[in-house]
Protein backbone atom coordinates (compact mmCIF):
# COMPACT_ATOMS: atom_id res chain seq x y z
CA UNK A 1 0.00 0.00 0.00
CA UNK A 2 2.85 2.19 1.47
CA UNK A 3 4.82 1.80 -2.41
CA UNK A 4 1.04 2.27 -4.21
CA UNK A 5 1.43 5.64 -2.55
CA UNK A 6 4.96 6.70 -3.17
CA UNK A 7 4.80 5.47 -7.06
CA UNK A 8 1.23 7.59 -6.96
CA UNK A 9 3.54 10.49 -5.77
CA UNK A 10 6.36 10.10 -8.52
CA UNK A 11 3.57 9.96 -11.52
CA UNK A 12 2.53 13.58 -10.39
CA UNK A 13 5.48 15.19 -10.19
CA UNK A 14 6.28 13.83 -13.34
CA UNK A 15 3.21 14.75 -14.67
CA UNK A 16 3.69 18.11 -13.56
CA UNK A 17 7.16 18.62 -15.15
CA UNK A 18 5.95 17.76 -18.62
CA UNK A 19 3.41 20.06 -18.51
CA UNK A 20 5.36 22.52 -17.51
CA UNK A 21 8.23 21.85 -20.06
CA UNK A 22 5.05 21.88 -22.81
CA UNK A 23 4.03 25.19 -21.43
CA UNK A 24 7.75 26.69 -21.35
CA UNK A 25 7.80 26.36 -25.32
CA UNK A 26 4.40 26.48 -26.70
CA UNK A 27 2.54 29.90 -27.84
CA UNK A 28 1.67 32.16 -24.94
CA UNK A 29 -2.18 32.50 -24.75
CA UNK A 30 -2.45 36.23 -24.57
CA UNK A 31 -5.45 36.85 -23.12
CA UNK A 32 -5.59 38.40 -19.57
CA UNK A 33 -3.20 35.93 -17.55
CA UNK A 34 0.11 36.97 -19.12
CA UNK A 35 1.65 39.25 -17.26
CA UNK A 36 2.73 42.46 -19.31
CA UNK A 37 0.46 41.79 -22.19
CA UNK A 38 -2.50 43.93 -20.64
CA UNK A 39 -1.05 46.47 -22.28
CA UNK A 40 -2.67 46.02 -25.34
CA UNK A 41 -5.60 46.46 -23.77
CA UNK A 42 -4.83 50.53 -24.50
CA UNK A 43 -3.94 49.57 -27.81
CA UNK A 44 -7.04 50.63 -29.88
CA UNK A 45 -7.65 53.14 -32.67
CA UNK A 46 -7.77 56.44 -31.45
CA UNK A 47 -10.80 58.22 -33.35
CA UNK A 48 -9.52 61.10 -35.01
CA UNK A 49 -12.59 63.23 -34.54
CA UNK A 50 -12.99 62.19 -30.45
CA UNK A 51 -9.08 63.66 -30.03
CA UNK A 52 -9.88 66.86 -31.30
CA UNK A 53 -13.40 66.73 -29.77
CA UNK A 54 -11.29 66.60 -26.18
CA UNK A 55 -11.72 70.22 -25.06
CA UNK A 56 -13.55 70.90 -21.69
CA UNK A 57 -15.39 73.89 -22.25
CA UNK A 58 -15.36 76.79 -19.47
CA UNK A 59 -18.27 76.60 -17.12
CA UNK A 60 -19.60 77.86 -13.68
CA UNK A 61 -16.70 75.68 -11.86
CA UNK A 62 -13.95 74.86 -14.53
CA UNK A 63 -11.63 76.44 -16.97
CA UNK A 64 -11.41 75.27 -20.26
CA UNK A 65 -8.61 73.27 -20.96
CA UNK A 66 -7.46 69.47 -22.41
CA UNK A 67 -7.36 66.19 -20.98
CA UNK A 68 -4.35 64.12 -20.57
CA UNK A 69 -3.82 61.57 -23.31
CA UNK A 70 -4.97 58.64 -20.76
CA UNK A 71 -8.29 59.86 -20.79
CA UNK A 72 -8.36 59.83 -24.62
CA UNK A 73 -7.03 56.03 -24.53
CA UNK A 74 -9.90 55.44 -21.87
CA UNK A 75 -12.59 56.94 -23.80
CA UNK A 76 -12.20 55.70 -26.91
CA UNK A 77 -11.93 52.37 -26.54
CA UNK A 78 -13.21 49.54 -28.53
CA UNK A 79 -14.30 46.42 -28.48
CA UNK A 80 -15.48 43.42 -31.04
CA UNK A 81 -19.11 44.51 -31.33
CA UNK A 82 -18.28 47.72 -32.45
CA UNK A 83 -17.63 50.73 -30.53
CA UNK A 84 -17.54 51.34 -26.33
CA UNK A 85 -20.47 52.87 -25.21
CA UNK A 86 -18.09 56.03 -23.73
CA UNK A 87 -17.23 56.52 -27.96
CA UNK A 88 -19.54 59.04 -28.95
CA UNK A 89 -21.75 57.26 -32.45
CA UNK A 90 -22.66 59.49 -35.25
CA UNK A 91 -22.48 58.53 -39.16
CA UNK A 92 -18.86 59.40 -39.55
CA UNK A 93 -17.64 57.52 -36.94
CA UNK A 94 -16.34 53.78 -37.87
CA UNK A 95 -16.35 51.16 -35.97
CA UNK A 96 -13.03 49.14 -34.84
CA UNK A 97 -12.32 46.31 -33.41
CA UNK A 98 -10.50 46.82 -30.27
CA UNK A 99 -6.83 45.00 -30.53
CA UNK A 100 -7.63 43.17 -27.31
CA UNK A 101 -9.86 40.63 -29.28
CA UNK A 102 -7.46 39.64 -31.84
CA UNK A 103 -4.66 39.36 -29.38
CA UNK A 104 -6.72 37.04 -27.34
CA UNK A 105 -6.98 34.93 -30.44
CA UNK A 106 -3.33 34.54 -31.88
CA UNK A 107 -1.68 32.57 -29.92
CA UNK A 108 1.59 34.61 -29.98
CA UNK A 109 4.76 33.90 -28.37
CA UNK A 110 7.24 35.73 -25.85
CA UNK A 111 9.38 36.94 -28.59
CA UNK A 112 6.40 38.47 -30.27
CA UNK A 113 4.98 39.70 -27.30
CA UNK A 114 7.86 41.87 -26.30
CA UNK A 115 7.53 43.23 -30.11
CA UNK A 116 3.85 43.97 -29.71
CA UNK A 117 4.64 46.22 -26.58
CA UNK A 118 7.38 47.95 -28.29
CA UNK A 119 4.57 49.19 -31.13
CA UNK A 120 1.85 49.76 -28.16
CA UNK A 121 4.56 51.98 -26.66
CA UNK A 122 5.61 54.00 -29.91
CA UNK A 123 1.94 53.80 -30.83
CA UNK A 124 0.95 55.87 -27.41
CA UNK A 125 4.08 58.25 -27.71
CA UNK A 126 2.50 58.95 -31.46
CA UNK A 127 -0.81 59.92 -30.03
CA UNK A 128 0.85 62.09 -27.72
CA UNK A 129 3.21 63.86 -29.70
CA UNK A 130 -0.12 64.42 -32.26
CA UNK A 131 -2.41 66.02 -29.08
CA UNK A 132 0.89 67.77 -27.91
CA UNK A 133 0.62 69.49 -31.26
CA UNK A 134 -3.20 69.83 -30.83
CA UNK A 135 -2.75 71.39 -27.62
CA UNK A 136 -0.40 74.29 -28.15
CA UNK A 137 -2.28 75.34 -31.03
CA UNK A 138 -5.33 76.14 -29.09
CA UNK A 139 -3.91 76.72 -25.74
CA UNK A 140 -4.02 80.74 -27.00
CA UNK A 141 -7.66 80.26 -27.91
CA UNK A 142 -8.29 78.91 -24.16
CA UNK A 143 -6.38 81.12 -22.77
CA UNK A 144 -8.22 84.08 -23.91
CA UNK A 145 -11.89 82.24 -23.44
CA UNK A 146 -10.30 81.60 -19.60
CA UNK A 147 -9.82 85.42 -19.32
CA UNK A 148 -13.36 86.11 -20.58
CA UNK A 149 -14.50 83.82 -17.79
CA UNK A 150 -13.04 85.40 -15.05
CA UNK A 151 -14.44 88.71 -16.10
CA UNK A 152 -18.10 86.67 -15.92
CA UNK A 153 -17.49 85.06 -13.11
CA UNK A 154 -16.20 88.70 -11.29
CA UNK A 155 -19.35 90.01 -12.49
CA UNK A 156 -21.32 87.20 -10.70
CA UNK A 157 -19.57 87.86 -7.50
CA UNK A 158 -20.37 91.38 -7.30
CA UNK A 159 -23.81 90.91 -8.18
CA UNK A 160 -23.82 92.33 -11.51
CA UNK A 161 -25.61 89.21 -13.07
CA UNK A 162 -27.52 86.29 -12.43
CA UNK A 163 -26.20 82.77 -11.90
CA UNK A 164 -28.35 82.22 -15.40
CA UNK A 165 -27.24 85.29 -17.12
CA UNK A 166 -23.50 83.79 -16.07
CA UNK A 167 -24.20 80.22 -17.90
CA UNK A 168 -25.65 82.05 -20.79
CA UNK A 169 -22.57 84.32 -21.79
CA UNK A 170 -20.19 81.24 -20.51
CA UNK A 171 -22.66 79.71 -23.62
CA UNK A 172 -21.49 82.01 -25.88
CA UNK A 173 -17.49 82.45 -25.18
CA UNK A 174 -17.64 78.23 -26.14
CA UNK A 175 -19.29 78.87 -29.03
CA UNK A 176 -16.58 81.43 -29.81
CA UNK A 177 -13.86 79.46 -28.54
CA UNK A 178 -14.88 76.14 -31.07
CA UNK A 179 -15.46 78.06 -33.77
CA UNK A 180 -11.99 79.58 -33.40
CA UNK A 181 -10.51 76.73 -32.99
CA UNK A 182 -12.02 75.27 -36.49
CA UNK A 183 -10.52 78.12 -38.00
CA UNK A 184 -7.53 77.00 -37.15
CA UNK A 185 -7.69 74.45 -39.82
CA UNK A 186 -5.76 71.78 -38.91
CA UNK A 187 -7.87 69.49 -37.12
CA UNK A 188 -8.02 67.48 -40.32
CA UNK A 189 -4.21 67.38 -39.93
CA UNK A 190 -4.64 66.19 -36.30
CA UNK A 191 -6.82 63.54 -37.59
CA UNK A 192 -4.47 62.54 -40.46
CA UNK A 193 -1.45 62.23 -37.93
CA UNK A 194 -4.04 60.03 -35.70
CA UNK A 195 -4.69 57.74 -38.25
CA UNK A 196 -0.93 57.02 -39.73
CA UNK A 197 -0.11 56.37 -35.86
CA UNK A 198 -2.96 53.83 -35.89
CA UNK A 199 -1.48 52.42 -39.20
CA UNK A 200 1.94 52.09 -38.51
CA UNK A 201 0.96 50.16 -35.04
CA UNK A 202 -1.19 47.76 -37.02
CA UNK A 203 1.17 47.28 -40.00
CA UNK A 204 3.68 46.90 -37.18
CA UNK A 205 1.96 43.77 -35.67
CA UNK A 206 0.26 42.47 -38.93
CA UNK A 207 4.23 41.67 -39.99
CA UNK A 208 5.11 39.99 -37.04
CA UNK A 209 2.37 37.02 -37.48
CA UNK A 210 3.14 33.40 -38.80
CA UNK A 211 0.75 32.53 -41.72
CA UNK A 212 -1.48 31.01 -39.24
CA UNK A 213 -1.59 34.10 -37.27
CA UNK A 214 -2.41 36.29 -40.39
CA UNK A 215 -5.58 34.43 -40.85
CA UNK A 216 -7.05 35.00 -37.90
CA UNK A 217 -5.73 39.15 -37.84
CA UNK A 218 -7.13 39.29 -41.32
CA UNK A 219 -10.75 38.12 -39.63
CA UNK A 220 -10.38 41.51 -37.87
CA UNK A 221 -8.25 43.59 -39.90
CA UNK A 222 -9.26 42.21 -44.01
CA UNK A 223 -7.20 43.78 -46.08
Amino acid sequence: MKLQYITLIISAIALLVFTGCQESTNPVDTGTTTEGITVLNNSVEIDGDLATAQVTECSLETNAFIPGDQTIFEKCRFNGKGMNEKCPRNGSTKNHPMLGKVMSELQLTEAQIELVKEFDTTHHDCIETTMQTWRDAVQPIMDTANAHKKLIMDDLKNNLITRQEAKEKLKAVNIEMRAEMDALGIKDTIKAAIDACNKTLLDSIKGILTADQLVVWLKYFPE
